[in-house]
């Protein structure tokens, strides 16, 4: 392996059960990973791995005690000591941020507490995530609920965080997720049911809406890194749609996800030609990666419920294109082909990231703590090029 980037899967476990996982995107000199566990008797834990340069073993850099189930776990963008949790506690929800102590006081692997740096205290309903201001160096931190999003004044240095403002999505409505605009950072996408909402946050109200943008539960969204006004949804009912945030009526492209719910999908943060998904639902779990050649390419990972990752090869879909044919455009037209299936899992697939150092390379994390470590294959990587 070169530059940490395997040509075999590696593989890492951990103990306990685990959901979440998250590319070190302050970091982009080592591919990194951070892993929340999900135990409900036992003391959780938070692993640093990290793939060297040169070797295929996926190493521990630090483990951290986390008091609570992880349900959310995210890695501040320009200040890699701290992180942001969604946790829970005898039924409730709580979110926090916490601060890794340095690995040179107390040894190099002895276990340690988190340090907690601030509770995001205020949420009545059940905490759904956190996003970081996914641009640049900045205090504001959202957190969302079933029913409202916060705004947070973050200072980690006094070890503060004040709401600035929330907005409702009122008592009818209830969000699972969201995805904040990196190009225009006014902007924030998010899940309510079937449907994606988007907020202004300026003006603290609703811009715009994807009615039924799936035909049951919205489960993930994400921005594409280099186009502006494009994102990507995943669903329960195993779909991964294409949206143009300027033409609402209709996506630009459908693609099929898994067998079952498509629960997570990820932009490439180089390369928009690929995408990461994967998706719930025994007995397999896969990660999909898509994979689009031409000029307005799009690499992205999607996750959902059975086991296995697949390589697909998508034709291109931009805001430029004419008018999809058919309701949903052309849902695996003649240039869509499965390209490669990752099979290393054997429980369902909760979590996936890319490395935030090698664009080819991503892990994911299904719910019995393996996380395979892979990458795309050199052959699909020369026709990028």
């Amino acid at each position: 392996m070169q530059g940490g980037a395997a040509q075999h899967a590696s593989a890492y476990g951990v103990k306990y059960q685990a959901r979440c996982i998250a590319p070190y995107v302050a970091d982009p000199q080592r591919t990194r990973f951070l892993v929340g566990t999900q135990s409900l008797r036992e003391e959780n834990e938070v692993h640093v791995i990290t793939l060297p340069d040169n070797s295929s073993d996926i190493v521990c850099e630090g483990l951290y005690t986390h008091q609570n189930e992880i349900w959310d776990l995210a890695i501040c963008p320009f200040e890699p000591q701290i992180i942001s949790t969604v946790y829970a506690s005898v039924g409730e929800y709580g979110a926090g941020l916490w601060r890794i102590p340095d690995r040179s006081r107390g040894g190099h692997m002895n276990v340690q507490p988190l340090q907690n740096v601030a509770s995001l205290d205020g949420h009545k309903h059940t905490i759904k995530c956190t996003l970081w201001w996914p641009s640049g160096k900045h205090n504001q931190l959202l957190s969302i609920d079933a029913e409202n999003l916060f705004i947070w004044d973050v200072n980690t240095a006094q070890r503060l965080a004040k709401v600035e403002t929330q907005l409702s999505a009122g008592e009818l409505h209830h969000m699972a997720g969201g995805a904040w605009d990196p190009h225009d950072v006014t902007n924030v996408a998010t899940s309510i049911e079937s449907s994606v909402q988007m907020w202004d946050l300026r003006s603290m109200k609703q811009s715009s809406r994807i009615e039924q943008a799936h035909a049951i539960q919205v489960r993930d969204i994400d921005f594409n890194p280099k186009n502006e006004h494009i994102i990507i949804t995943a669903g329960d009912d195993s779909k991964i749609r294409v949206w143009d945030l300027k033409m609402l009526g209709m996506p630009l492209r459908e693609l099929p996800g898994h067998s079952h719910w498509t629960w997570r999908v990820r932009y490439n943060p180089t390369f928009e030609e690929l995408v990461l998904m994967y998706l719930i639902k025994s007995p397999s779990s896969r990660v999909v990666l898509i994979f689009n050649c031409s000029t307005s390419q799009t690499l992205s990972v999607a996750r959902g419920t059975d086991s296995v990752v697949n390589l697909w090869h998508v034709i291109p879909s931009s805001s430029s294109e004419s008018k999809p044919k058919s309701p949903y455009g052309s849902p695996k037209g003649p240039l869509d082909s499965l390209l490669r299936a990752y099979t290393e899992h054997e429980d369902s697939v909760y979590g996936i990231a890319w490395s935030a150092r090698d664009p080819w390379v991503f892990a994911s994390l299904s719910y019995d703590g393996r996380v395979m470590v892979d990458s795309v294959p050199q052959n699909l990587r020369k026709q990028r090029h």
